[in-house]
């Protein structure tokens, strides 16, 4: 993991130069935090996602997401191919690809989603999309929605919950993952912090209590990224099968 937040950390100095040329780049947001786990254990979190122009409308926005977990680090590939009619619009189709270290097991996801500003401060978020994994072949459902308010310049709120539904033979549940997020960053710096909980469980045939994960971390933001409008703001990086994963379930 310090290998791979160097790395990031290495890209971020060459940002500010590839911003002034000609590939399209609208900015880079990238997120480090600690995590106090369901079983109390510290661990580390590093996202990064990266916003590029196609055209006056269109856009492509590349997730790459660390998460370390008992059962093995999580790696996360995710591409989000968009369009922006109006600054109060953005949607667009999403595909991801998850591994966990140390395991044979490899996930994916394809779906759709969109972001539309209810007010000047205020954005709701929403995605729906299907996966398979590559083990027994089990597959799921998935729903995602999110409010970000926006309480004064710098300060912003986000609230989250995703719905997952597998429904196999063998594993009959919908897993659920909700979270809060409170993020602060100086007016005028690309620097923030941040601050979130969320609570994860298993309710149906294979019903699992629910558990609380604690996490406080930094923010950099480049370019064009940041805040609640939906032409800053960066599509949420979304893993259904994660929480499964962390707490050994699947």
């Amino acid at each position: 993991m310090k290998n791979i937040i160097a790395t990031i950390g290495l890209a971020l100095w060459g940002v500010p130069v590839m911003a002034q040329s000609s590939l399209g780049i609208q900015g880079l947001d990238v997120r480090l935090s600690m995590i106090e786990d369901e079983g109390g254990e510290m661990q580390s979190d590093v996202l990064a996602r990266l916003d590029v122009a196609v055209t006056d409308y269109h856009g492509l926005q590349g997730d790459v997401a660390f998460a370390d977990t008992d059962q093995g680090l999580i790696g996360q590939l995710a591409a989000h191919f968009y369009m922006t009619p109006n600054p109060s619009q953005k949607y667009g189709v999403f595909a991801a690809l998850s591994d966990v270290d140390g395991r044979t097991m490899t996930w994916g996801s394809l779906g759709v989603e969109g972001m539309i500003a209810l007010s000047e401060n205020l954005t709701f978020e929403g995605r729906t999309g299907l996966g398979v994994a590559d083990v027994d072949s089990l597959d799921y459902i998935f729903a995602d929605l999110a409010v970000a308010y926006a309480a004064f310049d710098g300060l912003d709120f986000e609230t989250a919950l995703t719905l997952t539904e597998i429904d196999e033979t063998a594993f009959r549940a919908i897993s659920y993952d909700g979270s809060f997020t409170a993020r602060f960053s100086p007016k005028g710096t690309p620097w923030g912090v941040f601050a979130q909980v969320s609570h994860s469980g298993l309710s149906g045939r294979e019903s699992v209590a629910g558990a609380t994960r604690l996490g406080l971390g930094i923010t950099i933001s480049l370019g064009q990224s940041g805040g609640v409008a939906p032409k800053t703001r960066p599509f949420r990086t979304v893993d259904p099968v994660a929480p499964l994963v962390r707490r050994d379930l699947w």
